[in-house]
Parts: C-alpha cells; sequence; structure tokens
C-alpha cells in the first residue's frame, strides 16, 4: 500500500499546476465561447423581447375564431375573434340572450368538453354573471395535461372574485370522447348539472371546435348527452360539403389524419343529423348554421399578419403557417364548411 505522506513533493506540485491549468482552460473556453455568441447576435438586437413578455399570458385562447363583429367590422385580434366564436355559438342555442325584453336565465348547467387552458370556461361564468344566472353550473374536460393545469389556475382565480359565490365550477382532466372512461369524481360532478336543473330547464352539451378530434368518432359523446343527461347540444365543428368530389373527400381525409383526427372526422350535414337524431334528438330541432364566410378568411388574415410580426424577432409559425394554407383552401373550395350545430333534446312525455 502507498501512503499519500511517502509520496514526492514534486508529485504534489505537479497535480497542482495541473488542477489550476486545467480550471484556466475551462475559464477560457467558456470566454471564448461566450465572444462568439456575442459576435453572431448583436448585443442590441430583439432578443430581450423575452424580459417584456407579461407572465403569465392574459389569455390562451385556441379555437378558429368568429371574426366579424356584431356591427359588421372585421374583428382583427385573436382573442376578441376567440371569445365571438363562443357568443355566436351560445347565440344560436338560444342560451345567450340577444334580447333584452326575454327573461333573464336563473339557471345554467354546461358540460363543456375540450375547454383549452380555460378561457373559454372563465368567459361562461362571467357571462353568466352578466345575463343575471344566479346558479351556474359547469363541469369542463381536457385531455392535455399542461392545459388542465392552466385551465384549473383559470377557474380558481375565478371561483375567488366575489360574485362567484354561488358557481359551481370544475375541470377535469379526462378524455371527453369517451364517457366510459370517466371515473367517479367526474360523474358526480356531471350528475350535479342534472340535479341543479330541477325547474323544467335542462343542461347544455358544448362542443367548441373540439368535436372533430373525437375518437373514435362523435357517437359516443353525443348519445350519452341525449340519453345519459338528457341534455341539449350545441358546437362548432367542421361539416363535409356532400358536394365535394372523390378527390376532395381523399384529400379531407388525409388531411384530418395528418391533424390529428380519426378517419371519418368529418361528415356531412346528413349525416350529423342523423347521428343527432339516432342519439335521441328531436329533428325538427336540429339547426345547422354555416359560419363560414365569418371563420376561415379572418383566421387566415391573421395568421398571416402575426407571421409578418413575430418574424421581426425571429419566431416562427412554420406549423400554423401550413394551417393557415389548409384552411385558406377550406375556404377556397368550400370542401369544408364551418358550421354551429344545435340539437335541442326531445321534450319529456308524461
Amino acid at each position: 500500500m502507498i501512503l499519500l505522506s511517502n509520496l514526492h513533493p514534486s508529485f504534489w506540485h505537479g497535480a497542482l499546476l495541473g488542477l489550476v491549468s486545467g480550471l484556466l482552460l475551462s475559464i477560457l473556453g467558456a470566454l471564448v465561447l461566450a465572444i462568439q455568441i456575442f459576435r453572431r447576435q448583436d448585443v442590441y438586437d430583439n432578443d430581450h423581447w423575452k424580459l417584456n413578455v407579461k407572465m403569465p399570458f392574459t389569455t390562451m385562447w385556441m379555437n378558429m375564431g368568429y371574426w366579424t363583429a356584431a356591427d359588421g367590422r372585421p374583428i382583427l385580434d385573436f382573442e376578441e375573434a376567440c371569445c365571438a366564436l363562443l357568443h355566436e355559438v351560445l347565440a344560436a342555442s338560444g342560451v345567450l340572450m340577444t334580447d333584452c325584453r326575454e327573461a333573464p336565465l336563473s339557471q345554467l348547467a354546461i358540460l363543456d368538453l375540450g375547454i383549452g387552458c380555460g378561457d373559454q370556461s372563465r368567459e361562461l361564468a362571467q357571462l353568466a354573471r352578466r345575463m343575471g344566472c344566479d346558479d351556474f353550473h359547469y363541469v369542463g374536460l381536457t385531455l392535455n395535461d399542461s392545459q388542465f393545469q392552466l385551465a384549473s389556475n383559470q377557474v380558481r382565480d375565478e371561483l375567488q372574485k366575489p360574485t362567484a359565490t354561488r358557481d359551481f365550477i370544475k375541470v377535469f382532466r379526462a378524455d371527453a370522447a369517451r364517457p366510459d372512461t370517466w371515473g367517479p369524481e367526474i360523474d358526480a360532478a356531471i350528475k350535479s348539472l342534472v340535479d341543479a336543473n330541477q325547474r323544467g330547464s335542462y343542461p347544455w352539451v358544448l362542443g367548441l371546435d373540439s368535436m372533430y378530434h373525437f375518437f373514435p368518432s362523435r357517437r359516443p359523446i353525443i348519445n350519452y348527452a341525449a340519453r345519459e343527461l338528457g341534455a341539449s347540444f350545441m358546437a362548432f365543428d367542421l361539416i363535409l360539403n356532400s358536394a365535394a368530389s372523390l378527390q376532395q373527400r381523399l384529400l379531407v381525409k388525409l388531411i384530418g389524419i395528418a391533424m390529428g383526427c380519426p378517419s371519418g372526422a368529418f361528415l356531412t350535414e346528413r349525416e350529423y343529423k342523423m347521428q343527432l337524431t339516432e342519439a335521441g334528438y328531436d329533428e325538427r330541432q336540429v339547426l345547422f348554421q354555416d359560419v363560414t364566410n365569418h371563420v376561415f378568411p379572418g383566421l387566415v388574415g391573421y395568421m398571416k399578419r402575426q407571421e409578418q410580426a413575430l418574424r421581426l424577432f425571429g419566431i416562427s409559425m412554420a406549423k400554423f403557417k401550413v394551417a393557415g394554407k389548409v384552411f385558406g383552401w377550406f375556404a377556397s373550395s368550400g370542401v369544408l364548411r364551418a358550421s354551429i350545430v344545435v340539437a335541442h333534446r326531445k321534450p319529456k312525455t308524461t
């Protein structure tokens, strides 16, 4: 065995010199790397935009938007357009009171399928209060974990407001397309939507720009809404033009698969109506409202403006640029129509 105390002094001198030399070389390497970085990127470039971003983001909306205001002017702001799309769906269903002479809702219960980051959850709660609804019950579902975390924060902040004392707002991470996978906690929360409507009203199921993503199809949730909840249904969805050629239908199917949609995601109006009536909705109370001209052109225009604005900061919108071209083709070809869908449940018979 060799004892460290028996080592020659020159060994320690060499070891210390090697340690210092290695440290100096590391510092020198880091300095050279820093110089190269600053040579490639001017100290006075626009990279400090990251320090100016307001965190957390005030909104994280994500839908196609409705790009025409009530007075006919074009909407240029993404948040405003996304909020307007929600309002248009609510107005078409009759939930949003557009006539001040109508009596305000005293109760409103909504099961929201695919809530994103919770902006529509917050807007619905605020809108219910503005309409004079004093008993708002809401359950929102999203499958994405990061979006669920953001949505939970939005709901928590909303419930802390003094005006939210009677509101029941719950959000869960779950597959909105498959009711058979929901756990007891979600089932209990959804049951409260039915229990909350005891004076002849009924709950609503909402799908805001989400239904065409549902695997395996829309059928399970539509059947659940009509048969289990006894709820009416409202959605913004994409409808396949019945006049589309075989080539166009094939291209739409391929685009849908690339978007992460099931192969049969896009239905004609007739096929969609058949699914609703087979589930139990009143055929005479199924409404399709074509809003294509208020959706695709405005969305494509906004994406182009946003791309130009972000390019100054070196930010790419490559993914959304491709989506913009697809939406532009939808608009010009008419192969897919942006539509609001409303289906009222059949009245109970005694």
